[in-house]
């Protein structure tokens, strides 16, 4: 799979998530990727690993987003 197709399937899943009302908690990154926790507000939890600079780049992006929209 080349790295575009790994993005695109990271963002995809990524885009899931948030179209389902799922919150990025926490974040915790070396150099493996990223690891998320997303957190549903009726409770439910899930953790999405991204490994592309893409996706690493495009989860800061939304998360900035979700703060604004929260501040």
């Amino acid at each position: 799979m080349s790295d575009h197709e790994q993005f695109m399937h990271e963002k995809k899943k990524l885009d899931d998530f948030v179209s389902q009302k799922f919150k990025i908690v926490g974040v915790k990154e070396d150099l493996n990727g990223a690891w998320l926790d997303l957190e549903h507000p009726g409770g439910e939890t899930a953790s999405l690993h991204l490994e592309t600079a893409n996706a690493r780049k495009y989860f800061a992006a939304l998360l900035i987003r979700q703060e604004n929209t929260l501040a």
